[in-house]
């Protein structure tokens, strides 16, 4: 995080792994590398030559590094209690410009009305470097949301690719200092730098295979337009595994579990839970508030279109087509939100 400052930069592709690996002396270096079954997934980088950008961009989500699916929150006994909160300072590489547009949605979260320590103290620790994504993948839609596929604000330093180097944006303090100390590295740009970016951002814009307008499906919802056989059709192709939950870049469900080790000592953890599991909202009294299956799988889908806007002004999706490769059930946001539109259509032809 930090305050907004914008300057760009050329990068020469040969000076990036000496870049890196300077860096790392400072801080943890995290970026995409393949692994267990080849999968590609963030892993703190040991060799900078295994860091793998031309992935896919649905790789698991980088919120992890900031809210953990598992925490270790304070650790207590019956003289003291010591805090637990992580300081460490990251650098995250190759992130898609999605997941940076889910961070920014998840800084207000945490960081507006009430101020999570735990998650503000890794967050401020933390500098990502993102890459504008010149081949999206079929499953993207995050330009009908304008959560990418490249950003204007809010990143710390973007990447865009122009074949032999980068064009640097920088867009924060924070990604200012760790760019000044080697300022060396860089070059200024050219006015066919920025054409070359140009060229860029709209050769991705026309590869997009998917064109989803959530508004559609949020008007449809607010004025009433949807019958709850809608939501009980949805329902019954939900198998509760909590994929889309899991996978979203935007959950923030969590619940908080106390282990003792003895009489006097134990330690608060908190891990990633859903909303989608019918024990989440489980009251003293053995009271269910969602009991039904079709109320947790229609609260997801408000919670996305229709809450986070009231919150926020932004939908809770950033259009990173995650949940569409993870839900067996094929009741993923994108088709959901195709389905209510067809719904729509359908109904004035009639």
């Amino acid at each position: 995080m930090g305050s907004i400052y914008m300057e760009s930069l050329i990068l020469a592709k040969s000076n990036l792994s000496y870049w890196l690996r300077q860096l790392r002396k400072e801080m943890a270096l995290i970026g995409p590398l393949k692994g267990e079954n080849n999968d590609i997934v963030f892993k703190t980088v040991e060799n900078i030559h295994e860091i793998i950008l031309d992935c896919p961009a649905l790789i698991p989500s980088p919120k992890e590094f900031i809210f953990p699916q598992k925490e270790d929150m304070f650790r207590f006994s019956k003289d003291k209690v010591e805090n637990l909160r992580n300081d460490k300072k990251r650098l995250i590489f190759g992130v898609r410009s999605c997941d940076i547009s889910a961070i920014i949605l998840f800084d207000r979260f945490y960081g507006e009305k009430f101020v999570d320590d735990y998650y503000m103290s890794r967050r401020n620790n933390t500098v990502f470097i993102s890459i504008g994504c010149n081949n999206p993948d079929p499953t993207c839609f995050c330009i009908g949301l304008g959560s990418g596929p490249f950003l204007s604000l809010g990143f710390d330093i973007q990447f865009s690719d122009l074949g032999d180097r980068y064009l640097v944006e920088i867009g924060s303090t924070n990604g200012m200092d760790i760019v000044k100390k080697f300022i060396h590295l860089f070059s200024q740009p050219k006015k066919s730098d920025y054409d070359d970016q140009y060229e860029a951002m709209l050769s991705s814009q026309a590869r997009f295979e998917k064109r989803i307008n959530l508004e559609n499906a949020r008007q449809k919802i607010l004025f009433e337009k949807v019958d709850d056989s809608f939501w009980e059709g949805v329902a019954k192709r939900c198998f509760e595994c909590g994929g889309c939950v899991y996978e979203c870049p935007l959950c923030t469900c969590f619940n908080v579990i106390d282990r003792k080790y003895s009489e006097t000592e134990g330690i608060r953890i908190r891990e990633w839970d859903t909303c989608m599991f019918r024990g989440f909202t489980k009251m003293a009294g053995n009271i269910w508030p969602a009991d039904k299956k079709v109320m947790r799988t229609k609260r997801w889908y408000f919670h996305k279109l229709i809450y986070y806007p009231e919150q926020f002004g932004k939908f809770g999706c950033v259009g990173c087509g995650r949940c569409t490769i993870t839900c067996p059930g094929r009741i993923d946001m994108a088709t959901i939100a195709y389905r209510l539109k067809v719904g729509e259509n359908e109904r004035k032809a009639d």
